[in-house]
């Protein structure tokens, strides 16, 4: 695989396929009279930064559809998430704010720091879905859920209108005829709508979410909406369609085969929406957005984070820069490269601008408003710092550096310096060079963190010392 870069991280190859014909040359503008913008937004599992045709890393991914719509609009070659496990992550994303903020720093887990500890996002925390159901949208969940176990933490019940899917780490893609077998003994992995178990059904998962989202878009054309499809694709089990693998038969390694299977699988029924979107004019009125929810992990689901260091778990950029492309047809412009950092808690203030939703100071929203960047407006948004922190490690970047601390727990946890905006693969420690910026990123991460919350579930029984019944467990 070509690794050759720019001097801002970018790959020449990733420049040079936006040549490519986009979806449409030449936009046509929104209408005075259209309704208020929709969102179609496609979060994504255990993708690595590789694995999308439109990064330009692998030669053996195929996804033609998102390729087209990422060459419609922008891609970030810094597109980060705030954690690299999918709980956190989600949490972060939908809230518009640092997890960390309500103690959300793992998985929901067996063990709790305190006796009668909830594991879940605060109930008391407004998501994506509040936002936008309270100013007049239809909203919609596809796909996996992962919070909280009681039916108050499931999307239903937290601002989304129509919730279709599982809330679970992970389901069996082929659920043909078992949805209620299942549900006897695996109740999270089992399908629901809203609050009702569903019926026994046929299909392949992602073909199943795919097809509910159409049918979403078809029922609510006439009125603004806010999709969200957070597709379990390809997150384990490794289960792919026996015409998707018989496709790529060329490849030899079964793993990645597989992954390439479930990905291109993925890809089709996201061809599914764009058509659907298309056939009732909707694409110019309708911003689409593709994240992951963390890097992958390659010994696990057979995915690639080449260029970067590390995997899904870990706070190199392997395990929180994603694919990341935002299009919106006639407003953003196509064939973009947009090495600017990004993170997922942007994606709740520049949907809210995009609705003409006037953001409210209470709502302590940490993210940025991409539109005017997104627009060409400007060609950078004022420098910040990006922050991530879990129970054994930490991690903070500005524009041109990052320090990681892969372990917080030892007496003496010893920092790691990157000039990350020329060194994204993490090869070259300057800690010892700089020790002016070294003291500066800690002092900063210290001042973010002390307006966090203690974590408090996980999965390490000596920091956690009560076990709370998490499923069964005693």
């Amino acid at each position: 695989m070509n690794t050759t870069f720019n001097k801002h991280g970018l790959t020449l190859a990733m420049m040079a396929a936006l040549s490519a014909p986009a979806l449409a040359d030449t936009p046509t503008p929104a209408t005075e009279t259209q309704q208020q913008p929709n969102v179609l937004f496609i979060f994504v599992d255990d993708i690595g930064y590789a694995d999308m045709g439109f990064q330009n890393q692998s030669q053996d991914i195929v996804t033609p559809h998102m390729d087209k719509i990422a060459a419609e609009g922008a891609i970030f070659s810094a597109g980060y998430v705030t954690a690299s496990v999918c709980g956190p992550s989600r949490a972060g994303l939908l809230t518009g704010r640092y997890q960390q903020r309500y103690g959300y720093h793992d998985n929901t887990a067996p063990f709790i720091k305190e006796p009668g500890i909830v594991q879940g996002l605060d109930l008391n925390a407004k998501t994506i879905g509040n936002y936008f159901s309270d100013a007049g949208y239809v909203t919609g969940f596809i796909g996996k859920s992962h919070d909280g176990d009681a039916k108050e933490y499931w999307p239903h019940n937290r601002g989304w209108d129509e919730f279709y899917g599982f809330n679970n780490g992970a389901a069996d893609y082929f659920v043909s005829g078992f949805n209620t077998m299942n549900a006897e003994e695996r109740t999270f992995s089992s399908i629901h709508r809203n609050d009702e178990l569903v019926e026994d059904f046929d299909g392949y998962l992602t073909d199943i979410f795919g097809d509910e989202a159409v049918n979403f878009i078809e029922r609510h054309k006439d009125k603004p909406f806010f999709l969200y499809v957070p597709f379990n694709a390809s997150h384990g089990p490794m289960q792919a369609k026996k015409e998707d693998l018989e496709k790529f038969s060329y490849i030899d390694d079964e793993l990645r085969r597989k992954m390439i299977a479930m990905t291109y699988n993925m890809d089709l029924n996201i061809g599914k929406m764009v058509d659907k979107l298309e056939e009732h004019d909707l694409m110019e009125n309708t911003m689409i957005i593709f994240m992951s929810d963390n890097g992958g992990r390659p010994d696990d689901n057979g995915s690639v984070n080449t260029p970067l260091n590390g995997r899904k778990g870990t706070y190199w950029e392997g395990g929180i820069r994603v694919p990341t492309t935002i299009t919106w047809r006639g407003t953003i412009p196509a064939k973009q490269v947009i090495d600017t950092p990004m993170i997922s808690l942007d994606i709740l203030p520049t949907t809210l601008a995009m609705a003409g939703i006037e953001q409210q100071e209470e709502w302590q929203l940490e993210g940025e408003n991409l539109l005017p960047l997104l627009k060409g407006e400007v060609t950078d948004i004022d420098e910040r710092f990006l922050y991530w922190k879990t129970i054994n490690a930490s991690a903070i970047r500005d524009n041109d550096w990052k320090l990681f601390i892969p372990n917080t727990l030892v007496k003496r946890p010893k920092p790691q310096l990157y000039k990350i905006s020329e060194d994204i693969s993490e090869s070259n420690d300057i800690a010892h060079k700089h020790p002016e910026q070294v003291a500066r990123l800690l002092a900063e991460l210290e001042r973010w963190d002390a307006d966090n919350q203690e974590p408090k579930w996980g999965w390490n029984r000596q920091l956690f010392p009560h076990a709370n019944g998490w499923r069964g467990r005693n």
